[in-house]
């Protein structure tokens, strides 16, 4: 009989780990017919987090011999931000009966040229002594 795990997401970017907030987030799976099934789609909050979700994940007593199922499900993770990087993952482990927490470092796009936010010198004229 299924159970259900949990999956949160963490978005954050830099070595600091800044959040980052407004990301979409997209879970989803691969059915046997090579289509895909999406189970959320939310949007990270503040903090760079997104609600748990619950997940279908196997009866833990199935992996608990040599030769059963794997005692987890895969699931696939996308994580888009217009500020940066695409992020994805695949066979993404959910297990019964835990809270999964996926880090996701985001790397932030190049800026685009002629946007440059220094500013301009400013040109001291030189004084009349």
């Amino acid at each position: 009989m299924p159970q259900t795990g949990s999956l949160v997401v963490r978005t954050f970017t830099s070595q600091a780990q800044l959040p980052v907030s407004g990301a979409t987030v997209i879970i989803s799976s691969s059915e046997k017919d090579g289509r895909r099934k999406v189970f959320s789609i939310q949007t990270t909050d503040e903090s760079g987090g997104t609600k748990p979700f619950e997940l279908e994940a196997p009866d833990e007593a199935l992996g608990m011999s040599p030769g059963q199922a794997a005692p987890f499900s895969n699931y696939s993770l996308v994580v888009e931000h217009p500020e940066y990087f695409l992020a994805t993952f695949e066979q993404l482990q959910v297990f019964p009966g835990i809270e999964t927490v996926q880090n996701v470092p985001l790397v932030p796009l190049p800026r685009p040229a002629g946007l440059d936010d220094s500013a301009e010198p400013v040109v001291v004229t030189p004084q009349p002594l």
